[in-house]
Order: C-alpha cells, then sequence, then structure tokens
C-alpha cells in the first residue's frame, strides 16, 4: 500500500508607503514592515513608528530586524513557553527589542524612547504558526474552512487615544501572543493602524473581504509580479484613504506534494 506524504511551503509577500501627512511634509515613513526565512522558520514582522517620537522610524526597522532573527533562531523554545506560560515568551521577544534599542540609541545619541514603536509578527515552521501583536495593529487569518478571521484586533485606549509600545512598562503583559497548528492552506496578514483603516472593519471586528482576495493572489501569482500588485494596491488603493503611513505583510502557507512513501506489508521477519 502506499501512503502519500505532504508538506506546506510559504510564500511572504510585504510593502510599506508613506501616508498622505508625510508626503505632504516630505517625512520618512515610519512603518517597516521585512520578512525572513532561516532554521526552517517563515517569519513576517512589522512595526509602526510612534508619530510623536522623534527617530521611530528608524526603531521601527531595529524592532523588525531584530524579532525576525530572534523567531526565526528561537522559534522551538519560544513555542515551548508559550505552552506554559505567555508572560514568559513575550519577556524574552520584548528584552531582545530593547536590547537593540538600547545599542542603536547609544549610537544615534539619543533617548531610546525616541525609537518608541509597536510591534506586530507571524512565523510558520513545520505544521505551526505563532503569532504576537502589540498594539494598534491587526493579524487576519484564513480558518481551516477558508474563512477569513481576526487573530488579532487592534488595542488602543479610547479614552486617551494612546496603544501600546515596545518601550512601555507594561508592553509584557500588553504583547498578545498565539500559536496554533496548521492542518489545511491558510494565510495570515499583518497590518499597521493606517492599512487597517481600509482592511479592517472596526465595527463589525472583522477583515475586509481585500484581505482574502491579496492572499490568494499571494498563494498564486509569481512573486515578482504579486510584489508590484501589492505595492501598486497599497499606494492607490490603501494610503490614499489615510494620512497615516501604511504597512502590509502577508504570508501564506501552501501545500506542497513533499514524497510518496511505501510501505510493503507483503511478510514479516
Amino acid at each position: 500500500m502506499s501512503d502519500l506524504t505532504l508538506d506546506f511551503t510559504c510564500k511572504t509577500a510585504f510593502a510599506s508607503v508613506a501616508g498622505r501627512s508625510h508626503l505632504k511634509t516630505q517625512t520618512t515613513c515610519q512603518d517597516y514592515v521585512a520578512a525572513r526565512e532561516s532554521n526552517a522558520v517563515t517569519c513576517i514582522a512589522l512595526a509602526d513608528g510612534a508619530g510623536s517620537r522623534a527617530r521611530s522610524d528608524i526603531g521601527a526597522q531595529v524592532a523588525v530586524t531584530a524579532t525576525l532573527a530572534y523567531v526565526c533562531k528561537n522559534f522551538e523554545s519560544l513555542w515551548q513557553n508559550m505552552e506554559k506560560h505567555n508572560a514568559k515568551a513575550a519577556q524574552r521577544l520584548i528584552n531582545r527589542c530593547l536590547d537593540a534599542f538600547r545599542r542603536k540609541s547609544a549610537k544615534l545619541g539619543c533617548e531610546i524612547n525616541d525609537l518608541a514603536c509597536t510591534l506586530s509578527f507571524v512565523a510558520y515552521s513545520q505544521g505551526r504558526y505563532m503569532a504576537g501583536n502589540l498594539g494598534v495593529g491587526v493579524i487576519a487569518l484564513i480558518d481551516p474552512d477558508g474563512q477569513l478571521e481576526t487573530l488579532s484586533p487592534p488595542e488602543n485606549d479610547e479614552l486617551t487615544n494612546t496603544t501600546s509600545l515596545l518601550n512601555d512598562p507594561k508592553a509584557i503583559s500588553k504583547l498578545r501572543l498565539y500559536r496554533g497548528t496548521v492542518l489545511a492552506p491558510t494565510g495570515l496578514a499583518i497590518m499597521s493602524a493606517g492599512t487597517a483603516e481600509s482592511l479592517y472593519q472596526k465595527s463589525s471586528g472583522v477583515p475586509a473581504p481585500a484581505v482574502q482576495k491579496l492572499l490568494e493572489w499571494n498563494a498564486t501569482l509569481p512573486g515578482k509580479k504579486f510584489k508590484a500588485v501589492l505595492s501598486e494596491h497599497l499606494q492607490q488603493s490603501i494610503a490614499s484613504e489615510t494620512a497615516d503611513d501604511c504597512a502590509l505583510g502577508l504570508i501564506s502557507i501552501l501545500q506542497r506534494e513533499n514524497s510518496i512513501k511505501r510501505t510493503d506489508f507483503a511478510g514479516t521477519e
């Protein structure tokens, strides 16, 4: 008899653009998003720089770079920590970002608070995914039935119009962590606050249908072609609708036929 063995592969895509307010003042985009694949881990991370902080655009890059490196190197231990106590996993990740902030602020001669930003990430490895969200970002997920849902909504204080940042004293308790197993092809999307204005329906708490369409395109279109499509869509259809900067990251987890194993039961030793 034969047993068809299947596994999964990943495709990532991401883009960021300055919002109308920053284009008008010729200010650098304070959103940053990037992806990394190493140690059998695929990770995509996004940071939204705090608009009131002088070097938050640099802080966003530092936080994303530190997160990608740390998650790809420590996926297994983070997974185990999340099984027992999310606070330990959150503490390890945030401490790594703050260490990177300290090194960068020393080089720049600025305060750590000048680098303040939010953080969102998703990662996949060997049939499992994990995600984290701190601040006003949104994480969307396609469930096993193919339906789009919100894995992590934005977190902010409506009364004070504030949001959690990496350098906040309560950041460890505010970082929301998630993990799950992948039993069917799926996709995850992370978006900054500016992007969420168009791609997240705040009244209902669900992502806009366009998110699922973008994930489908990411899964099916050639990488270079979709990169151009995503950048154009972000610029023309999303950033044009908000004064805020916009960033979007996508990871499509696709089923791949890996090998065919044959086991013979014709005889025994």
